[in-house]
């Protein structure tokens, strides 16, 4: 019975909408890095991502925090082709 409970405590994967809402700033925030300044839009767009994972949104937040690494190294490749 003990370990039913605890297999049942593992499988339950609690989820909110404030994960939800990490996920998304992380998005946005991957977006921006692209755009704007990627080294200080990627990692708080990773941190974000990182901040949904921990709050139960494992997909999107894997997701942020890839968009975000992705993209801020994308923009600052870029901004350095445009000033160079």
């Amino acid at each position: 019975m003990v370990i039913a409970m605890g297999a049942l405590r593992r499988i339950t994967v609690r989820k909110s909408k404030s994960g939800r809402w990490f996920a998304a700033g992380s998005m946005v925030l991957a977006l921006a890095s692209l755009a704007v300044a990627p080294v200080v839009f990627g990692p708080l767009g990773i941190l974000m991502g990182m901040v949904a994972v921990a709050k139960g949104e494992r997909w999107l937040g894997m997701l942020g925090v890839t968009a975000s690494a992705t993209l801020a190294v994308t923009g600052y490749y870029i901004a350095g082709a445009l000033l160079s």
